[in-house]
This record gives C-alpha cells, structure tokens and sequence, in this order.
C-alpha cells in the first residue's frame, strides 16, 4: 500500500514540474529569411539623433569683394628728380615766348594723380587778355594748345560774328584727381593728370555771355499732325468718309474719298540760326584739330553745359 502511494506522489510531481517548465518557456523567435540575416549583419550602428539645443553650425562666409580704391588713396610713389627737371625743360620749350600769364607750382601727386610741372594759368593773350575764371591747374602742353586755340581759332570767330573780342572764359574744371566721371570704376579722368579743361562759358568785351548750355543748337521736333477738323468730322491720319448725302432726285449715295494717312513726324535736328549757336559749334569743330579729344553736348549728357578739352595721346582724334 505504501508503494502505490509512493508512486502516485512521485507521478502527481512529476505532472507539476512539466507545467511549470512549459510555463516559463519564452515564445517561438520568428523565422528570417537569409536576405534579412546579411542585411543585419552588414548594418552600422545607429546613428544619434541630433540634439536640438545645439546651434547649427553655419557655412563658410564667402570672402567679401574688394572695394576700388579711389585713386588719390592709392599707394603715391613720388616724381624723381630726372622726371621733375625733364618736365620742366619741357615747359620753357612750350611757353617762353607765349603770352601767358602763370605761375610755376611745385609738383603735384596724389596716389596715381598728379603731373610733375603743373602751371596755374591765370590769363592768355595780351591784345586782348582773356581772364581764366577761376585760374587753371594744368600741366604745360594743355596750357601751350589752350593759348593757340584762343589766338588763331577764339578771337578772330568772335570779332567776325561779334565785332568783339573775348575777354574771359570760365573754367568749369581743370585738375581734380579722379576717375572718369568720377565714377569708382571707370579708368583715370585726364582731369587727374592736369591734363585736361572744362569750358563753360565765353564772355565777349561787349558784355555778351555765350555759354555752352543754353547756346548750343537744341534739338527740336517737327509739328505733330494737324488738330482735328471740326468742319469736315474727320481726323487727320485716319481714312473716314462722309455720311451718306441723300439726294432728292436720283437718290444717289455719294461717299467721300478715304483720307490718305499721314506719316508720324520724326524729331528733326534744327540748329537754331544765331549768331551765338554757330560760333559755339565753331569752337568745338576747330578745337577737334588741336586737342587730342573734345566733347561736347553731343557727346554725352555729362557734357551738355561745358566743353571738355584734353591732350591725350590716341590712335585718332576724338571729336564728339
């Protein structure tokens, strides 16, 4: 009897251990294909997330263009004495002799401006003097060809035209150290070198002022198309015809004939015909035979109040 209770204890036991071992069993891993067993394999760690506290780091600055240098702020290099003396020999060999009335400067440079003789040109001629208002700075050859201009091609216009002489002329500008239109990236003006005259206006010794802004030819237009006729209904420049014209005894329908049409009219360059506008244009045609380059109200609108007179050496004169 006590063997038959043994043995269902032992069996009632082993019943429970298999229970509980089936219990605490961990669940089937699913089954993976060999593609997604290499994939794992070949995967990197992964990667931090990016901490949003931090600030993003920022590109690169891109270099800042560099600005022009005007040119009076550029390195200046000074005038040897070789070039000073030579300068000068050059100006006794221009002036002696001309009837001008100036005053030798000490060299002048200004970073890349500047000439090494400079003149301030107070007058020109004697018979008549013609007073530079306000004095010029200038290198020598611009004040020799300035004073030639004034003698053989100034003053026998004038008495011509006037039966007077000019007696002074207005210098709208002379040496300034700049660049062309004193722009910041425009090449070096003439003005820059001395070597250069603006001229804005001429004063007769009759007390007439000529000035290159109001005395230059102006450009005008032809008159437009003629106003609208009230009598006839039409408008020149279109076809319309008359309304019908009933007569009481043919009844007939008369139509008037289509108008032809009327070109627009283009702007057309008159000179005006005085005295003061063709000695002006005279100037300016005849300085173009001295002066390396002259420009004028043509030239450009920079120009329209003032001739500009230098000496630059090109290729061809420059005349506009």
């Amino acid at each position: 009897m006590r063997l038959k209770i043994l043995g269902f204890v032992l069996l009632s036991a082993c019943g429970l251990f298999a229970a509980g071992a089936e219990g605490d069993a961990a669940p089937p891993l699913p089954k993976r294909t060999p593609r997604e067993t290499l994939a794992e394999s070949d995967a990197g760690p992964p990667l931090p997330e990016r901490n949003p506290m931090r600030p993003a780091t920022p590109a690169p600055a891109k270099p800042e263009e560099a600005k022009p240098v005007a040119p009076g702020d550029q390195p200046t290099v000074a005038w040897t004495e070789e070039e000073i003396e030579a300068a000068k020999a050059k100006c006794k060999e221009l002036l002696t002799g001309d009837p001008l009335d100036y005053d030798m400067l000490q060299p002048i440079k200004e970073g890349i401006c500047g000439t090494p003789a400079p003149v301030l040109l107070r007058s020109v001629g004697t018979d008549p003097k013609v007073i530079i208002s306000p004095p010029a700075t200038l290198n020598c050859p611009m004040a020799d060809v300035l004073g030639e201009w004034m003698r053989d091609t100034v003053q026998p216009e004038a008495k011509k035209l006037f039966n007077s002489v000019v007696v002074k002329i207005v210098n709208a500008s002379a040496y300034v150290c700049r660049n062309r239109y004193g722009a910041a990236n425009t090449p070096l003006s003439e003005h820059a070198l001395a070597n250069a005259l603006d001229v804005s206006e001429l004063v007769l010794a009759n007390g007439e002022h000529i000035t290159i802004l109001n005395d230059w030819p102006k450009t005008v237009e032809a008159s437009s198309a003629p106003p609208e006729s009230s009598s006839s209904g039409t408008v020149a420049g279109t076809a319309t015809s008359k309304p019908a014209d009933k007569s009481t005894n043919s009844g007939a329908i008369t139509a008037a004939k289509a108008e032809p049409a009327v070109p627009p009219s283009l702007p057309q360059k008159e000179p005006e015909q005085d005295l003061k506008s063709q000695f002006v244009v005279y100037l300016h045609d005849e300085a173009c035979h001295l002066f390396g380059t002259v420009l004028g109200p043509e030239a450009n609108a920079a120009h329209k109040g003032h001739f500009h007179l230098d000496m630059k050496v090109r290729k061809k004169s420059f005349c506009e």
